[in-house]
């Protein structure tokens, strides 16, 4: 879990709502220190207390994780090209080579494209 990007995104929520430290950690039953050193990578939330947070957020665990799931489903969609790679004799290796190469070539932005 990267809980640098859950801090900035506790954060980015919070103010959003325009509430203060003071008026979340009074939310979610916890001092203002604490949430502060979470939004600052200082503190690592239990799973409680980051439910507790998107509660009092009217959020999601979902949402404030989004970071963090994101990067897990990548590295598992990695780990499944990966798999069938290796099943694959050296010809079909370099066929697939070359398709992500054609595929990388043609949709690189263009300088000028806007992102």
């Amino acid at each position: 879990m990267d809980y640098e990007l859950l801090g900035k995104r506790i954060r980015d929520e919070r103010l959003l709502l325009r509430l203060t430290i003071e008026q979340l950690a009074e939310r979610v039953d916890k001092s203002t220190n604490y949430i502060g050193q979470i939004e600052r990578n200082d503190g690592k939330p239990s799973l409680e207390t980051i439910v507790d947070i998107a509660n009092a957020l009217g959020t999601t665990v979902d949402e404030l994780l989004k970071d963090s799931l994101q990067k897990e489903h990548c590295d598992s969609v990695i780990k499944e090209i990966s798999t069938l790679l290796y099943s694959l004799d050296d010809n079909g290796k370099h066929f697939i080579l070359d398709i992500v190469k054609r595929y990388s070539y043609y949709h690189q932005p263009q300088s000028g494209d806007s992102l």
